[in-house]
């Protein structure tokens, strides 16, 4: 069946829907993610945004896990299934790890939602656990059902996550550090480049926040200019940090971890510093 359903989306395929679900699927990439993370941490709620990165790993370190059990192969691999564009995403099929970050996106605008009943996040939330999963079905990445269970795993990890975090007593940034052995462990029996750069991204951004919550202690509110000043600045920064790195590190996967642990560091600790100092005027 799960082969049906990818050649029934082949008899469709056309120009419009190839642009709109290439465009789409990148709502559940690692830039997404990065950018909504950033967000949440230099304008929102800092403890917030650390649930959601929390939440964000544990669920791509189950996804990468299961992904090292199952071993399926993508769907493009099959004979006369062609991606639109020549599209096609390294490593394993089962479970969607796209499908799984929709899901962790999706619960975290429900949650935010439910605190400040803004209809926009309810929607946006909807549109991504939705058509992201729809995206890679499409796009000849996954089979549906590896979509499936990834939004089924996702928001089930999200959910407890979510409560799990909120009762650790105000002490999430210790409770965090404990799981850093164990990804460096996974790290060391998984060679998988997604997990690399998302461990990498996690540890920087943990040790980043254990420092800035106990030492800089930098109160996110401002004036609405200042916090667009902050996004913008601080992503520039993360992204000459991610490509200025390419041409001084080799293309190794643990040299992949270490520019993402930078980046983690900087949005965690470096950019939050800065802000302290550039972005006086708070409200």
């Amino acid at each position: 069946m799960d082969l049906s359903i990818i050649k029934a989306f082949q008899a469709i395929r056309n120009p419009i829907l190839d642009w709109f679900f290439y465009i789409s699927t990148n709502l559940g990439d690692q830039y997404a993610f990065i950018v909504i993370a950033v967000i949440l941490y230099w304008t929102y709620n800092k403890k917030y945004a650390h649930k959601f990165a929390l939440t964000f790993m544990i669920s791509a370190m189950v996804n990468s896990g299961l992904k090292e059990i199952f071993k399926r192969p993508r769907p493009y691999t099959q004979s006369n299934i062609d991606s639109p564009f020549g599209y096609e995403t390294t490593g394993y099929s089962f479970p969607s790890g796209h499908a799984q970050a929709s899901g962790v996106l999706g619960y975290t605008a429900y949650d935010l939602y439910k605190k400040h009943h803004l209809n926009w996040i309810k929607w946006l939330g909807l549109f991504i656990i939705i058509v992201v999963p729809i995206s890679r079905v499409y796009l000849v990445q996954h089979y549906l059902s590896d979509v499936l269970v990834g939004v089924v795993l996702s928001v089930g990890v999200s959910i407890l996550m979510f409560k799990w975090i909120d009762k650790m007593n105000d002490k999430e940034e210790i409770y965090t550090l404990y799981l850093l052995p164990f990804l460096v462990i996974a790290m060391i029996f998984v060679k998988n480049h997604d997990l690399y750069i998302a461990a990498g991204g996690f540890m920087g951004f943990a040790v980043g926040y254990f420092i800035e919550k106990r030492y800089v202690k930098y109160e996110v509110k401002n004036t609405t200019i200042n916090q667009i000043l902050k996004v913008v600045i601080g992503v520039i920064i993360a992204l000459v940090i991610k490509e200025g790195l390419k041409l001084v590190f080799p293309e190794v996967l643990i040299f992949d971890a270490i520019r993402y642990l930078m980046i983690g560091g900087w949005a965690a600790l470096g950019a939050p510093y800065m802000f302290k100092y550039v972005f006086k005027k708070n409200i």
